[in-house]
């Protein structure tokens, strides 16, 4: 008998012993022996009085539980089994995110998706604390990566000079810095100190002396040619302007008697929200397969329609007569010219991945009186 099969035993023998006790101290045991026996009689025979007898006993036996309760037993956790410690897991990872997909949306009849990053690698929960590369992959951007790394996508315009002032002039295989937090990682110049540094770049001297990665120890000296990370630092976003490549007075304008747009947008396509309006991109992107189709936002006019040599692509630029021009870029194909007419919802092209892109997606501007708007507002 195994030692739990033992102590079981035993209490059972001592709950039968407290229930004898209990059951003489009440002076019920003679009587109990008594209507067992005439139970048992009768049940033999077969009488009525044998099943009143039978009644009886669990009458009594009842009443024995009823008392017993109030009894003080021995306790019975070793019936339970005994928690075992967890075992110890080590740290956690989480995923870190680095490409752009979605989840579906509905939005004016056209299946949208808005993004939502794809598992790229992965690092360990402790925050990051140390610059790392990243090459750049097919469909990728700044904003999404910036995103997979939990940092604005001006964070990391700043960090590489190269594509400070043309984020849209990513290309596949192109390194990357990534700072560990949002800021600015900048390169020392002569004569910079970190009280100049924290006054031009709009954080604080705290903040740069207290960063693990720059390691800096009184009375903070800094070097030209060394690198430090700003935390929270800021600095105006340079962009190069549609305007420089395409100014409005080159591409001419809607001759009179041209069609005027209603103002209310559709959206220009279907795919995901592969990156959104930002100070370094604006405009957004829906990506999808070469070939979707694309079609005029709005009733306009074909101001230009044709390659471009900078980083479009096949482009098409509606002028909607009411002050509002809309770009689609990356084109595939192109399906009219300049100087047609179109209406609301006419296909003007197909999906592509022309011009500086890595992946198939449209480009789409919405311009006011000269000035790019985040096309999210005007769309449904």
């Amino acid at each position: 008998m195994t030692a739990k099969g033992a102590r079981a035993a035993h209490l059972a023998g001592d709950c039968a012993t407290a229930l004898r006790s209990v059951l003489t101290d009440l002076q019920l045991l003679p009587h109990l022996s008594r209507v067992l026996t005439a139970a048992g009689a009768g049940l033999r025979d077969g009488s009525l009085f044998g099943r009143f007898a039978l009644h009886l006993v669990v009458v009594f036996l009842a009443l024995g539980v009823v008392v017993i309760a109030q009894v003080s037993l021995p306790e019975v956790d070793f019936l339970l089994p005994t928690p075992t410690p967890a075992p110890e897991l080590g740290a956690r990872t989480v995923t870190t995110m680095t490409t752009n997909r979605g989840v579906a949306r509905t939005a004016g009849g056209a299946s949208l998706l808005f993004p939502a990053p794809v598992a790229h690698t992965e690092r360990t929960e402790r925050e990051r604390m140390q610059v790392i590369t990243y090459t750049v992959q097919p469909n990728d951007n700044v904003w999404a990566i910036a995103q997979g790394y939990g940092l604005k996508a001006e964070t990391v315009l700043w960090a590489n000079p190269k594509v400070e002032s043309s984020p849209d002039l990513l290309s596949v295989g192109q390194v990357l810095v990534i700072p560990p937090v949002d800021g600015i990682y900048y390169t020392v110049k002569n004569g910079d100190t970190v009280e100049k540094l924290a006054k031009t770049y709009e954080t604080t001297v705290e903040k740069i002396v207290g960063s693990e990665l720059n390691a800096l120890e009184e009375p903070y000296t800094l070097t030209p040619g060394q690198q430090v990370m700003l935390p929270d630092g800021r600095k105006k976003v340079t962009i190069a302007a549609a305007s420089n490549y395409y100014p409005m007075t080159k591409v001419g304008k809607a001759p009179a008697g041209a069609p005027t747009g209603s103002g209310k947008f559709a959206w220009p396509t279907q795919g995901y929200l592969s990156q959104r309006y930002w100070s370094g991109h604006q405009a957004i992107d829906i990506a999808n397969r070469i070939g979707v189709p694309i079609r005029a936002a709005d009733t306009g006019y074909v101001l230009l329609a044709g390659r471009d040599t900078w980083g479009y692509g096949n482009q098409v630029l509606i002028d909607h007569g009411n002050g509002y021009v809309t770009r689609y870029a990356h084109l595939d194909k192109i399906h009219v010219k300049a100087g047609a007419s179109v209406d609301k919802n006419q296909q003007i092209g197909t999906m592509g991945n022309t011009g500086r892109s890595t992946g198939p997606h449209l480009h789409f501007e919405v311009i006011y009186n000269g000035v790019r708007r985040n096309p999210q507002g005007f769309l449904p």
